[in-house]
């Protein structure tokens, strides 16, 4: 399994490639890893993203992990109250 490396930057703007990139992932059937290493600011629409991408994978029966959250990711996924984005299900 591949990981698709996140943006630096997670903000609105993002929000749609970001989404765009998790549907692609999401039709191929194939597990998804995401790697959060080299994010530096993470804002509440791609949270937003992530989470529902997560929820749909779930649906499906698809795998679907985080790796490597930087300190901002983690740190901004905590304050909105996704832990489950980095806690395996």
């Amino acid at each position: 399994m591949t990981a698709l490396s996140l943006a630096p930057v997670l903000d609105t703007t993002a929000a749609a490639p970001l989404r765009q990139a998790l549907l692609d992932l999401i039709a191929s059937g194939d597990a998804i890893a995401l790697d959060g290493g080299q994010v530096t600011q993470a804002g509440q629409a791609c949270l937003q993203v992530l989470a529902s991408a997560q929820a749909m994978a779930a649906s499906i029966r698809t795998d679907f992990e985080l790796q490597n959250p930087s300190e901002a990711l983690a740190s901004m996924i905590t304050l909105a109250g996704l832990d489950r984005l980095v806690t395996p299900a």
